[in-house]
């Protein structure tokens, strides 16, 4: 027995065993699967907290860019301060100018009543003038008329300016208006979006904090589960290391508890499942949450590029400014080169006048020499005298000029001064602008660093609650590795070891309890507010259910009546009314959605004229900016050839005048020559013939001397020879590149032509569209009064339906009656006419009923006592038929009811009709005042496009007048080119003559030898031969003269072709301005329009006041236009006067040039020097002008790029603008069916509340 209970015993005891390794390995199992969602949840955990950082530092960005944003903010605020400043001075200047207008137009209208007077003058004089025409002679008359005409053109002299000055001033004061009113402008512009870029900010913030907030939570309740969960791991070890101490007899209970466990976990396995669903569904919030936020980012990213791109505004301001500045500077160095240049005249003055002092001295010693006696000799001194006396007069007169050009220079050194300082006060007020500037930009830098300091303190303290948050997950998470590395020690140590690890988790339970009873609380909050929204959410279920049941029941009440009426009107003759008019109705909204349909199909085609409209502006736009950069590049190829020109025409001449003022020194070195040799044989004839020897050798050594002298001049003047044929080939070379880019510049303009042409087309297409559709808006109109009429016809209809409700009426009073008068009465027959009185008298009660509810109610009760009593006297057969026909009495009444209701909802639907028939025409007069508006701008367009084909046309033969030009002075380059040879052609004669010069000379010396042995004949020979070479020299003299003369007229002509030149450039540019003004003005134009599409009669207000400011802006521009020609005309005027002035200078001072060897000489080492520079000055020049081209070539890239961006920008914003127009329109549809859905429920709560007070009064009526 004991052995078989044992063998039971070992048995069962083998059986838990292997139960217990079962559940061993269920359990470790389980531990695996719950170390992996550990694991899982840590790595979530971890992605969530990157996910926290992140949206930590976009949140610190979003702050820092709130905080820029905010200093922009201020940034406005104070140039608006400003603005609004410069607008109170920009009034008081307007009004100061208002009050000079007024003066001069004062003045103006006395002038012309001076001018009147003169005129009233002028014809009595013409006409004592006939009466006295026989008596006086006809120079006194004549005298008398140009006195009259020169004071006629004074009046008109003075009309013209002053009236010159009333259109400066008139335009100054439309621009003031036009400043004041942009300014403005600006300023609504700068609050708006200031106000909205705050507003967006500050809700991304906060929504960025409450996702803070929701995260924060999230993550501690995720720890708490975490640590909850490895406590309940550590229990189920422990309590499994206790079981195996155990004996047999407690195995089953411990299997059993175990088995309790195993349920319980997969309890809490269940239970993380759910925890981890939950936190699925959080992260797609989240996830949800984070792309809204990175929806605003991308708007404040944008917010932020359109202030950049304000900055970029700013600093071109700034460029332009230093630009100005830099102007005024050159400007200044102008005004000291005039100064240097005044100093170096008047050091030529005291030159001049030495030199005169030393003539002086000459012509005394002369006039000494003439008082003695020298017989032989008188005829020639007295030559020698007068020409000396000619150059004294000479030497005079350009003292007197160099005088008078000092005064002038002076002058213009005085205006120069005055503009100096004139650019030195504004040059102070541009310094004081920029240091006010930089003032405020410092208070607003404070500010904003006052501000960074609040909210870096801030961050701060939210990075101190991250971090403490961070540390106590990394403390959890590392005790759960403690945890489960104790876990592992567990199964391979002993009990005494597991018993140790179980005592380094006591420590942190307090803590984790801690935060198990928070987590708990905020739990607990979470599900109040949960169930509370719950609740909320389901009475507003019931509350919206119950009224919508209440509704649907009325409705359903409603629909019952409704068809009741139906089946008992189907009797009655006059169905066939209602039908027609049924008919008539639907014929109406089928004529309605006709007219809609029309509409739509109108704004349809409005939206892509106008779209269309977009694009020609832009083509339009295109082209004109192609057209302003090829007159850019015209205007800097022509003033690099003129550039050119001017500087190898300067070359030339200078080359040319050195050369002849070398020439004429030769010459003079070889007259002065003969004259010492005549001197010498005149004195040897009278001296002896011992002195003779002695005197000879001396002057043959001089003659020597002076001989190596000119053959060193001789070399010099070779070499310039040289160089001037070198600089002629580089000028041809120069030429003929010019005449190519001249080539290029005509095919880009006829390129320009041909696209304005096609431009020209489709702007007639434009015009030919438009007025289509100003025939079908006709059409439509037509078709809109024939809608009134037929609503005319509807209302008589109406009138006529109530006529023959009235009819019924009474022929139901009628019936009424009848029957009470067929009943047989058997006390008497005054109860019978009581009986038909009252029933007329109830009848009467009724429809006294029908306008007033109360008053009927009460009659009818008394009526119905009356007829109680009356029927309680008459028999029961009366009573019946009074019964019936009360009853035939209510039925009628509930018909005419129901009548009058089905009346009345026709009534309510044709009001509607009518109304929407109304919104139909105001919209289609909208429609038509937006067409005339739209033709108003049309038609200035067609003004515009006119006046910039006239332009265009001007511009073209301006352009050819250039061309012509351009030939003219290729064909005086030529002209030059062959005086330069003629020149070279003189240069070798010259030299031919000075070789001959030297042979005589050598002969001159033979003939001295010859002389002192005693040849008097050959003496005679040599004086012949010096007297015809003074011939020749005076001859050449006047060659040169002539010479000079001419170079100098082609040198004024050439100046006054390159005045003109400038003129018509100064014209182009100031017509593409007007151009670039236009189009500017075209696109505000149709900024407004589309603004106003929203507003009818506001937009019309403004379009009227935006035509007349530019109406005022082209006569403006046309005033200032003629103003500006005027004024060019007059500077190249006196431009040419002073031109005139030089040269005449000029000449006079190269005659003096021509007299002083010294000054030639020096001025020749001078001008070598200067060649040498200019040279380098050209090589520079012309490194410059590269690095600039390439520069400007850059540029104009990086602006088709900018303008094909901002092309791309538009095109999207008129997509979005579309589609907000789109959504607009079927808001506004929505709308109007929601008003008429209001419109019908109110109709059925009246007549729902009508039904309610007929059926009281009948329950009423049925009780009595």
């Amino acid at each position: 027995m004991l052995t078989a209970e044992l063998e039971e015993l070992d048995k069962q005891n083998q059986d838990t065993m292997q139960h217990l390794m079962l559940v061993k390995e269920q359990l470790s199992k389980q531990k695996v699967e719950a170390e992996s969602q550990i694991a899982k949840l840590t790595e979530e955990l971890q992605s969530e907290k990157e996910k926290t950082m992140k949206s930590f530092s976009e949140n610190t960005r979003l702050l820092q860019e709130l905080k820029s944003e905010k200093e922009d903010h201020c940034n406005l605020q104070r140039s608006k301060q400003q603005l609004e400043a410069h607008v109170h001075d920009m009034q008081e200047k307007l009004k100061q100018l208002e009050a000079t207008n007024s003066d001069i137009i004062t003045e103006n209208k006395e002038l012309e009543e001076t001018l009147h007077q003169v005129k009233q003058e002028l014809a009595t004089a013409k006409e004592d003038s006939t009466m006295r025409y026989e008596n006086q002679s006809e120079f006194e008359t004549e005298s008398q008329i140009l006195e009259l005409s020169n004071q006629l053109s004074d009046a008109k002299q003075l009309n013209d300016d002053l009236e010159k000055e009333i259109c400066d001033l008139r335009m100054e004061n439309e621009m003031l208006l036009s400043t004041q009113e942009q300014a403005k402008q600006e300023l609504q512009d700068v609050t708006t979006q200031s106000c909205k870029e705050t507003l967006e900010k500050q809700t991304v913030i906060e929504a960025l904090r409450m996702e803070k907030g929701r995260l924060e939570v999230e993550l501690n309740q995720m720890e708490n589960r975490l640590l909850e969960q490895a406590q309940k791991y550590e229990h189920t070890i422990n309590e499994l290391s206790n079981a195996q101490r155990l004996d047999t007899s407690t195995l089953q209970r411990e299997h059993e508890r175990l088995i309790k466990l195993n349920q319980e976990k997969d309890f809490q396995i269940a239970e993380s499942k759910r925890c981890l669903q939950q936190l699925e569904n959080d992260y797609l919030e989240t996830k949800e949450m984070l792309t809204s936020t990175l929806d605003g980012q991308k708007q404040l990213t944008e917010l932020i590029r359109e202030k950049e791109s304000y900055v970029q505004e700013l600093k071109e301001k700034d460029l332009e400014m230093q630009a100005e500045v830099d102007l005024y500077r050159d400007t200044l160095k102008e005004c000291e080169f005039l100064k240097q240049t005044i100093e170096e005249k008047e050091k030529l003055l005291s030159s001049m006048k030495e030199d005169n002092s030393h003539l002086k001295e000459e012509m005394e010693r002369l006039k000494d020499q003439q008082s003695r006696p020298q017989p032989v000799v008188e005829p020639k001194t007295l030559d020698i005298i007068t020409e000396l006396e000619t150059e004294i007069t000479q030497l005079t007169k350009v003292r007197n000029s160099y005088e008078e050009e000092l005064k002038l220079q002076k002058k213009a050194v005085e205006k120069q001064n005055q503009n100096s300082l004139q650019f030195q006060n504004s040059l102070q007020e541009k310094i004081k602008e920029m240091d006010e500037i930089k003032m405020q930009h410092k208070e607003m830098v404070d500010t904003y660093e006052k501000l960074l300091s609040e909210k870096d303190s801030e961050i701060s303290s939210l990075q101190q609650t991250n971090e403490l948050i961070s540390s106590q997950l990394q403390n959890e998470h590392l005790i759960h590795t403690d945890s489960s590395v104790i876990l592992h020690d567990t199964k391979t140590q002993n009990i005494n070891n597991s018993d140790n690890g179980t005592e380094k988790h006591d420590l942190s339970k307090v803590e984790i309890e801690r935060l198990v009873k928070g987590i708990k609380e905020k739990e607990m909050e979470i599900k109040m507010l949960n169930e509370k929204n719950i609740t909320l959410t389901k009475q507003i279920d019931q509350i919206s259910k119950d009224e919508v049941g209440k509704l649907t029941q009325i409705i359903q009440q409603k629909d019952l009546e409704i068809q009741n009426l139906h089946a008992r009107v189907s009797s009655v003759n006059y169905m066939q009314d209602v039908v027609y008019l049924q008919q008539q109705i639907q014929a109406y909204a089928m004529e309605r959605e006709q007219v809609l349909a029309v509409l739509s199909e109108k704004t349809r085609e409005n939206s892509q004229l106008r779209t269309e409209y977009h694009k020609m502006m832009d083509v339009v736009a295109a082209k004109e900016s192609a057209l302003l950069k090829l007159q850019e590049e015209n205007q800097r190829f022509s003033r690099s050839q003129e550039g050119s020109t001017q500087d190898m025409f300067r070359e030339t001449i200078q080359n040319l005048s050195r050369i002849i003022r070398e020439k004429d020194i030769e010459i003079d070195a070889l007259s002065q020559k003969c004259q010492t040799l005549l001197t010498v044989l005149q004195a040897s004839s009278s001296e002896n013939g011992s002195e003779m020897g002695s005197v000879n050798s001396n002057q043959f050594e001089e003659l020597l001397q002076e001989r190596d002298k000119l053959k060193q001049q001789v070399k010099k003047m070779e070499e310039w020879k040289q160089q001037v044929m070198t600089t002629v080939q580089n000028m041809q070379h120069e030429s003929a590149h010019l005449h190519e880019e001249l080539h290029k510049l005509q095919g880009q303009i006829s390129l320009d032509s041909d696209s304005n042409s096609r431009l020209q087309v489709d702007y007639n297409n434009l015009i030919q569209s438009y007025d289509h559709n100003e025939k079908k808006l006709k059409s439509l109109g037509l078709e809109l009064s024939n809608v009134q009429s037929s609503i005319g016809h509807l209302n008589n209809t109406k009138e006529r339906i109530l006529d023959q409700l009235d009819t019924v009426k009474l022929q139901a009073t009628m019936s009424a009656a009848f029957p009470e008068m067929e009943h047989p009465l058997a006390t008497s027959s005054e109860m019978k006419d009581d009986n038909f009185t009252k029933v007329l008298e109830e009848y009467e009660q009724l429809k006294i009923q029908i306008q007033h509810k109360d008053s009927t109610i009460r009659t009818l009760q008394e009526n119905n006592q009356r007829l109680s009593d009356s029927i309680a006297l008459t028999s029961e057969e009366g009573r019946k038929s009074q019964e019936g026909a009360i009853l035939e009495l209510k039925q009628l009444k509930e018909r005419s009811e129901l009548l009058q209701k089905s009346l009345k909802e026709k009534d309510l639907l044709i009001k509607t009709k009518g109304d929407k028939l109304n919104s139909t025409t105001e919209n289609l007069r909208n429609k038509e005042s937006e067409n005339e508006l739209l033709k108003q701008a049309v038609t200035n367009l067609k003004e515009r496009t006119l006046i910039l084909e006239m332009d265009i046309n001007k511009l073209k033969e301006e352009n050819e007048k250039v061309m012509a030009k351009e030939k003219e002075k290729e064909s005086e380059f030529r002209a030059l080119h062959e005086t330069n040879m003629q020149f070279s052609m003189l240069l070798r004669e010259k030299e031919f003559e000075s070789s001959s010069m030297r042979e005589k000379a050598s002969a001159l010396e033979n003939l001295l030898k010859e002389k002192e042995q005693g040849k008097a004949g050959e003496l005679n020979h040599l004086l012949n031969e010096v007297k015809s070479m003074q011939e020749k020299a005076i001859l050449f003299q006047h060659e040169r003269d002539q010479v000079m003369l001419a170079l100098k007229q082609k040198q004024m002509e050439s100046v006054a072709l390159q005045n003109e030149a400038q003129h018509l450039r100064e014209k182009e540019q100031r017509l593409n301005q007007e151009l670039e003004r236009l189009r500017n003005h075209l696109l505000e134009m149709e900024d407004s329009y589309t603004r106003e599409a929203l507003a009818a009669e506001d937009r019309e207000t403004e379009l009227k006041k935006k035509v007349t400011i530019l109406e005022e802006r082209l006569l403006s521009s046309s005033t200032a236009v003629e103003t500006a020609s005027h004024q060019a005309t007059m500077q190249v005027e006196s431009l040419q006067e002073q031109l005139n002035h030089v040269s005449r200078q000029r000449d006079e001072a190269m005659l003096q040039f021509n007299m002083s060897q010294e000054q030639v000489k020096q001025y020749a080492l001078s001008l070598s020097n200067l060649q040498m520079v200019l040279e380098q000055f050209q090589q520079e020049e012309k490194a410059m002008y590269t690095a600039e081209l390439e520069r400007y070539k850059k540029q104009n890239t990086e602006f088709r790029q900018k303008m094909e961006q901002l092309e791309d920008k538009a095109l999207s914003l008129q997509e979005s603008l579309d589609e907000a127009n789109g959504a607009l329109e079927a808001a506004s549809r929505l709308t109007e069916q929601l008003d008429l859905k209001e419109e019908l429920i109110e109709e059925l709560k009246r007549q729902s509340d009508l039904t309610g007070d007929a059926g009281r009064c009948s329950n009423k009526l049925i009780s009595t």
